[in-house]
């Protein structure tokens, strides 16, 4: 009983360059409209585009916050040092955080342009150069970087998976790690997760820039005395303090 609004409707076509030259023109029919494919879509603030790099959401966040920081910039000196860190919290950390974990595995050159919005973020809290190095800014603020902090989210939501205070369709994906034979080191780690069996160089590689795979593999790596602990608070301030770039 839906009633869909055609000068609304959208559609994308996950595929790559390469099979998008192959593939035949593919339209839907809604009523007597005919919809076309989109180069992206936006779907709860994300804009997904059809070769899901996602450089086009992450170019949507850039415009945004340097829009942002260029206004708190102009306004700077009217501000003391509490009121700019609440603004800067408020406007930019929470557009870099929101979603992040679907950046993951995109490209180097586009996080890259998100790790400089944060720098100039913490620079312009502390009032530094523009051209200074940002780590002792970022240390300060105890901010972790973007990479980390893609990383943190993904390890948040397995640590609350595990623990039964997510939602059941993504505790339903984990399975803890059983070993083939006693005896093995591996076997008194009851916190560790199995992974999916793959054989294929080629979808190894597919697989390390999926979210699921990722997290598995980043919860196994993580040391036992963060991954044991059974409170939230606990588990949030370890796993901060060892991803934390030294």
């Amino acid at each position: 009983m839906l009633k869909l609004n055609n000068d609304k409707t959208e559609f994308v076509i996950a595929i790559s360059p390469h099979n998008k030259q192959r593939m035949p023109p593919v339209t839907l029919q809604v009523g007597s409209d005919t919809i076309h494919p989109s180069e992206t879509v936006r779907n709860l603030g994300v804009i997904v585009d059809t070769h899901m790099t996602m450089t086009s959401h992450i170019s949507s966040i850039c415009s945004s916050l340097n829009t942002h920081l260029g206004n708190i910039t102009r306004i700077r000196r009217y501000l003391d040092f509490d009121t700019c860190n609440h603004i800067i919290r408020s406007l930019v950390l929470s557009r870099l955080d929101y979603g992040n974990d679907l950046v993951l595995g995109a490209r180097q050159a586009d996080i890259s342009r998100l790790q400089r919005l944060q720098n100039w973020s913490a620079k312009l809290i502390f009032r530094a150069t523009k051209y200074g190095h940002a780590s002792p800014f970022l240390q300060q603020l105890h901010w972790l970087p973007v990479k980390e902090r893609i990383a943190f989210k993904i390890l948040l939501c397995v640590f609350k998976a595990i623990n039964d205070i997510a939602p059941v369709y993504l505790s339903s994906l984990l399975t803890l790690y059983s070993p083939a034979r006693g005896g093995l080191r591996s076997s008194t780690d009851v916190t560790r997760l199995e992974l999916p069996k793959i054989n294929s160089r080629t979808l190894k590689s597919a697989a390390d820039k999926t979210i699921f795979f990722t997290a598995l593999s980043k919860w196994n790596s993580l040391p036992q005395t963060i991954r044991s602990t059974g409170s939230l608070p606990v588990f949030k301030k370890g796993l901060k303090s060892h991803l934390f770039p030294q």
